[in-house]
């Protein structure tokens, strides 16, 4: 899963005066309730919302985001199906 690596984000936004979360969604219209669930790795960032950050701080996507490998598998383990349930004999088949 890809994460917003938002200590970045903020050392950028503090070089152009932004001080916090809400500054942030202030010059980039993002809600502050995005930025937050963003940080906390609860929503993934979509292409949309990494082009308006790097459109607003003039970094790379690459500062922006990282791959968190523990998310990533356990999101990965959560789609995957469960296995079958062994089929039986029939009562009276044998």
């Amino acid at each position: 899963m890809l994460r917003l690596h938002m200590a970045k984000l903020l050392v950028k936004a503090k070089e152009l005066g932004d001080e916090s979360v809400a500054d942030v969604a202030q010059r980039t219209g993002i809600s502050r309730s995005t930025l937050h669930r963003l940080a906390a790795g609860t929503k993934e960032p979509s292409l949309a919302t990494l082009w308006t950050l790097r459109d607003a701080y003039g970094v790379g996507l690459d500062t922006l985001v990282y791959d968190d490998p523990l998310t990533t598998r356990r999101t990965a383990a959560s789609r995957r199906w469960p296995a079958p349930a062994p089929v039986g004999r029939r009562r009276g088949s044998g």
